[in-house]
């Protein structure tokens, strides 16, 4: 969809604060291509004169879903809180999934031992500048939140050593809320966004076979939602 000047913007400075944009703005300039799959897909349907079509969110729904999920609500707090309880199990089918899943740690592994010295450069490169980004607004909020906290009159600081203790203990408390929650918006929501959207598209065009090309991480929510 088209989106308004002011929108492109604040998409723009949520990516590079974020970290995300930086992140790929580093590994480009090593001229690592990232996402070169869904080109040649493109190029080989249009080449046998195959409907391509998109399965993914767009930006507009992207940020949508990061706002609503990471937004302080009871129901994100409970949300965030039975994402840790599940983590043990989660982790486990990780490192040994089903059969019929796809083996994401281990096909990680077999695909970074096969990167060249390039890009192992270009990620280790890109993810320290990223981390730096991200890490400076983080620190800002901390900061912002110490000081209000001391006006407020909720915390005492009796030297530097004190502020420092605030800031590392809500930094710590606010990653541990995050963290499920941004993996909720960004992988497993659009695992249900492209499953639902698969379903659609092959109505749409009354497809009795279909090629899915999507990042490694959403395989196996999709194929699980696909045998449900």
């Amino acid at each position: 969809p088209r989106r308004t000047l002011r929108r492109r913007l604040c998409q723009s400075c949520a990516l590079l604060f974020s970290g995300v944009g930086v992140l790929y703005g580093v590994i480009g300039r090593f001229h690592v291509e990232v996402g070169g799959e869904f080109f040649a897909a493109e190029a080989a349907a249009k080449t046998k004169g195959i409907p391509c079509e998109c399965i993914d969110v767009d930006m507009n729904r992207f940020w949508g879903r990061v706002a609503l999920a990471t937004a302080p609500t009871p129901q994100n707090l409970w949300s965030s809180l039975r994402s840790w309880l599940a983590f043990p199990r989660l982790l486990l089918r990780c490192m040994f999934p089903p059969r019929g899943n796809v083996d994401v740690l281990g096909s990680s592994l077999l695909h970074a031992l096969s990167f060249p010295l390039r890009t192992w450069v270009a990620f280790f490169v890109a993810g320290f500048a990223a981390n730096c980004v991200m890490g400076q607004i983080l620190q800002m909020f901390s900061l912002a939140s110490e000081r209000g906290a001391e006006v407020a009159g909720v915390f005492k600081a009796q030297a530097a050593e004190d502020r420092d203790q605030f800031q590392q203990l809500f930094l710590l408390a606010l990653e541990i809320y995050l963290f499920p929650q941004l993996f909720e918006a960004v992988v497993a929501s659009r695992d249900e966004a492209m499953y639902r959207s698969i379903c659609d598209k092959s109505r749409q065009h009354q497809a009795e076979r279909v090629v899915v090309v999507v990042g490694e991480g959403h395989s196996t929510g999709i194929m699980e939602r696909l045998r449900a």
